[in-house]
């Protein structure tokens, strides 16, 4: 548990990424500022404090070169995104990929590239907070493509091109309300997927 902003400190471990580069080549690293709003703020701040150090995002690929991509019972009409989870404090990089991965998906996965760490400042009014993304391309070996955790409320999967991720990322960030900072914060990596693989 994290008491206050200042322990959070730095996110990611340098070493761990050293060894990740070595094991599956270079990779990209981007830097983000976002405005949010107090309540997103205040969920972010809450999660990174209580039980994550970032995020992996999972570009999970069929034998077909397709995205999987899924929607929530919660998300607004007609918005699918790249499967995403916390990275525990504790917990290595690659252990939640493939934590993840089961538990959202069901599938399991062999990872071939660490496509790129995505650096994030989130603001609210004077305040600011840190958070990261790692982005994975991981292909699919085995399992059934069905959800083991009732709890993400996962309603349906689409299988997409790499072409099709410009499209979603600006249907994220079309999203207005309530879901607006969420939606431009979530489309970030669906450009950054997109750009990479040639989208």
């Amino acid at each position: 548990m994290v008491d206050n902003m200042r322990e959070i400190g730095n996110l990611i471990d340098e070493r761990e990424l050293e060894k990740l580069a070595e094991r599956y080549g270079p990779f990209e690293r981007r830097r983000y500022a976002l405005r949010l709003a107090e309540g997103e703020f205040s969920y972010w701040r809450d999660r990174l404090a209580r039980d994550r150090r970032g995020e992996v995002v999972l570009a999970i690929q069929d034998a077909d070169g397709r995205l999987i991509l899924h929607t929530k019972d919660f998300y607004p009409a007609g918005i699918y995104r790249l499967p995403s989870g916390g990275v525990r404090w504790g917990e290595d990089i690659l252990s939640a990929a493939q934590r993840e991965a089961r538990e959202e998906t069901g599938l399991e996965i062999e990872v071939e590239r660490l496509l790129g760490v995505l650096e994030y400042e989130f603001r609210c009014g004077e305040e600011t907070m840190p958070f990261v993304s790692y982005v994975f391309l991981v292909r699919e070996v085995g399992g059934r493509l069905i959800p083991q955790d009732a709890g993400e409320r996962i309603a349906s999967f689409r299988r997409v091109p790499p072409s099709e991720l410009p499209k979603v990322a600006a249907s994220l960030r079309a999203l207005t309300g309530e879901w607006r900072d969420w939606g431009r914060f979530r489309a970030l990596a669906h450009d950054f997927v997109g750009e990479v693989l040639g989208g």
